[in-house]
Formats: structure tokens, sequence, C-alpha cells
């Protein structure tokens, strides 16, 4: 049973979903606007094979406190850092913006960090869209005038179930409804929605120079889905061969949350990591 609690670390108050198990502690990092609910399938699968694993909802997402002013990426960082030392030793799982976390984490805690599972990391992804958010600054006023746009509320929440099926799953993936309702939740009105990209721009601004010179010890495994419509497969070959011994693998059926398109296959991952 995925038992629902709370934490705080380096001082953000946080939802904490966990079950109970043997082994290193399995820490889950969702990805960029999503929470630690993408990750109970994969909680459900962990507690059959007998594994403790705790997913948590990142600074500013779900039911975490909100960010502080200024850079996102030391607020990530400070974050994952006061979870390992809360939990010792574990093994690090990340999707998106959580992978991205979770590598960073483990270049800079090699003794806490006993092994990585990076799903769909983003940072080296050298397409169009990424490389028109990462070099070109929108003016403020760009997302103030975003968030006035008159959108009425039964398109935005249309908008946002479609955007959910074609951008979080693969084309063949099983949409869970509830999924949907969380996004719909929080994408409530343009306010909300321009918030939430422009602080996707920060983030891809900050984190423009990629995974370059980042070095771990720990072994790692980098996997992609290879119907990802968001971040192109390229983007995990090119940290696999920047993470020496590394393995990589690409997930055929999944799109840009393996963990939903295809949890079995994630837990196998997992429960091959040493």
């Amino acid at each position: 049973m995925i038992v629902t609690g709370t934490g705080c670390y380096d001082g953000v108050r946080t939802r904490v979903l966990s079950v109970d198990g043997d082994g290193l502690p399995v820490l889950l990092l969702h990805g960029y606007a999503d929470s630690a609910d993408t990750w109970r399938t994969v909680l459900d699968h962990l507690e059959s094979a007998g594994r403790r694993a705790i997913a948590v909802d990142l600074p500013g997402f779900g039911w975490a406190d909100r960010r502080r002013p200024g850079p996102l990426l030391p607020q990530f960082d400070a974050f994952a850092d006061a979870l390992l030392a809360e939990f010792g030793s574990a093994i690090l799982v990340g999707n998106s913006l959580g992978a991205a976390t979770a590598i960073r984490a483990a270049s800079r805690n090699p003794a806490a960090v006993q092994a990585v599972l990076a799903l769909n990391d983003p940072l080296n992804a050298r397409h169009l869209p990424a490389r028109l958010a990462r070099h070109r600054r929108l003016p403020p006023q760009v997302w103030h005038t975003a968030a006035r746009l008159p959108i009425p509320a039964g398109v935005l929440r249309w908008a946002t179930e479609k955007a959910v099926r074609h951008m979080l799953y693969g084309p063949d993936g099983r949409v869970d409804p509830a999924v949907v309702a969380r996004w719909r939740r929080m994408v409530g009105g343009p306010e909300a929605l321009a918030s939430l990209g422009r602080y996707a721009f920060q983030y891809a601004h900050e984190t423009a120079d990629g995974h370059r010179d980042l070095q771990i010890t720990c072994p790692a495994v980098v996997a992609h889905g290879a119907r990802d419509r968001i971040i192109p497969v390229h983007a995990s070959r090119t940290l696999h061969k920047q993470l020496a011994g590394s393995d990589l693998v690409v997930l055929p059926r999944s799109g840009h949350c393996p963990q939903l398109d295809d949890p079995r296959e994630v837990v196998r991952l997992i429960l091959g990591l040493p």
C-alpha cells in the first residue's frame, strides 16, 4: 500500500509517497510540472517486488512549497542533496527534469548515490524547439500578456487533455484518466499556463550547457522512450556517451514518460541496478 506522508528538504515542505521493502531505497523524481503521482504504478510494482521506494513532489510542483525567487537549478540541486542526506545511500530514478536532477545529484554525491536510472533526460536536446528556448529570452511582457489571454475554461480543459495524451504518452499508450484530471486541475487558467511556460524557458536557459563536463562514478542506465514527442532520443544517446560505462536502453513503446507507458519495464530496469 502506498503511504502518503510529508517531508522537508532544504526547507521545502513536500508530499512523500512511499512503499515499504528491503534493499537500498529507490528515490523517484518526476518531470517538469508533474508530481509524485506519476510514479504510483511503479511504486505498486516495486512494493510487490519487496523493494522500498519513495517518490516526492519537487519544489513548486504537486503539493510542495513554492520555489523561492531566483535561479531554479540551485533549488532543485539543493533539494536533491537534502533528500539524499535524509535517506543515505540510495538509487536515484528520474524522468525528464527529474532525470537531469538525478544525474547532477549523482555527480555531487558519489558516496550516497549507488546507481542512477535517467528516463528521457532533456538537457542534451538540440532540436529546434530546445535551441529556441535556450538561446532566445522572451521579455517579461510576453508572459504577462499570455497570463491575460481570454481563453474559455472549456477550451483550456480540452486543449490540456489533448496535450497530455499527445505529449506524455506514446501513440499506443493507455491514458490514465487520473493523470489527465491532475493536469487539468493544474492548468486552471491562462495565468497558470503562462507561469509553466515562463519557468520552463528559465530552466532551459539555466541548463543551456547540458551535462557538459559532468562525471559520475556509480552504475548508470540511460533510457529513453522511442516515441517521445518532446525530447528526441538523441539527447539520451549523447548522455550515454558522456557517462562512461553507462548502459543505453531505448524503450520502443514509450513516449516522454515511460513510467506511465511501460511501468513494468521501468521497474525491471530499476531492479537490474546494483
